[in-house]
């Protein structure tokens, strides 16, 4: 069930991070004090029952809704405090989140994981936001630090009560994970100083509504949600804005790019046919990536028949024209793309019944 989470003054995308970082209350536990009898620790163990902690389940609820995730097939992640003793512990938020809380109790910092797919790096299938924080200054400068780093208001970030406020950039529709990998360490790039770890597409990130607790295993209050803006993000979107990758080295004049046998000897009426056999694309379908990839394509085979790039760039306007199709044909074909050959154009248009003697 979703549960959509308001301010005070009623408007559900403008929690302050004042109300966030002021509200928490730290909660503790009595710890066991004395002889370690039967009597006694029947004791400690009522007087921890009278401390229990509560994860705000609406909290929790909402961080999904952020992220569009069904809870049915979210995964979650007890884990104790870096060095103390205990392993993490799986489970699926829907069936879980009562039993978790008993972890939360017990020490454990809680988890969920924002993409789709299993819990192992290769067996995730959609991912549904870029995600970055930082470990290294206070959570206060945290907030605003976007502003003069990425440049793109968050979607929505999370108090975590603790070294950092997690901040997420949430797609307006998931993206394949090799894509998103990349999105990735562009983001990084610009966030300077941001946690390099917090990435892959299996990443646990902590889940609001839980405690945070401490090395001492005490509450340092409940991870919240704040600055809920709720704005998502295109693909094209993020990659008008963050910063391109350093250009890998030129491959060697010797190195052919496509067949791997022998360079593209198509004639320039083969490729346009290629090209041809490709539908034009669709705004808003999803498929910005791969028609970014085909262009990429084109003019890598163009290059290899002496054919000026801007000829590729012309027969893309032609075939998806940018007023129609809801991309900007020039400024994706400057973006970047050394590292794709005539073969992506080619695999595209086979995928569409086409076909040369010469493949």
């Amino acid at each position: 069930m979703s549960t959509r989470m308001t301010s005070a003054q009623g408007d559900p995308c403008a929690l302050s991070v004042g109300e966030s970082l002021l509200g928490q209350q730290r909660l503790s536990a009595p710890e066991n004090i004395g002889n370690t009898d039967k009597s006694s620790r029947q004791m400690a163990g009522d007087a921890q029952g009278d401390a229990q902690l509560t994860i705000d389940a609406a909290q929790a609820h909402w961080h999904l809704d952020l992220l569009g995730r069904d809870e049915r097939e979210v995964h979650t992640r007890a884990i104790p405090h870096k060095g103390k003793p205990g392993f993490a512990i799986n489970g699926n938020f829907a069936m879980d989140l009562e039993n978790f809380q008993a972890h939360n109790n017990n020490g454990y910092g809680l988890y969920l994981q924002p993409n789709i797919g299993g819990t192992l790096k290769n067996e995730v299938t959609l991912c549904t936001s870029l995600f970055w924080e930082y470990d290294d200054r206070p959570r206060s400068e945290q907030v605003e630090l976007w502003q003069s780093t990425v440049g793109l208001q968050p979607t929505f970030q999370v108090d975590t009560g603790g070294k950092s406020i997690h901040n997420y950039l949430v797609l307006d529709t998931p993206m394949e994970p090799e894509q998103w990998s990349l999105l990735m360490e562009r983001l990084q790039l610009a966030a300077p100083g941001c946690d390099k770890n917090c990435k892959g597409t299996n990443r646990m990130m902590r889940m609001a509504g839980a405690h945070y607790i401490n090395r001492n295993g005490d509450s340092r209050g409940q991870s919240q949600i704040i600055n809920a803006y709720g704005h998502r993000y295109s693909e094209e979107e993020l990659d008008a804005v963050l910063p391109q990758l350093r250009k890998p080295k030129p491959l060697p004049a010797i190195k052919k790019r496509f067949p791997s046998r022998r360079q593209n000897t198509l004639p320039l009426r083969e490729i346009v046919n290629a090209l041809e056999a490709i539908p034009r694309r669709v705004e808003g379908s999803g498929t910005y990536a791969d028609y970014r990839d085909i262009l990429w394509g084109l003019m890598a085979a163009c290059r290899d028949i002496g054919v000026d790039e801007a000829v590729a760039i012309s027969l893309m306007e032609t075939h998806s024209p940018s007023y129609l199709c809801g991309w900007d044909v020039e400024q994706v074909a400057r973006s970047g793309g050394e590292q794709i050959g005539p073969g992506t154009l080619f695999f595209h248009a086979k995928k569409q019944g086409w076909s040369h003697y010469a493949l």
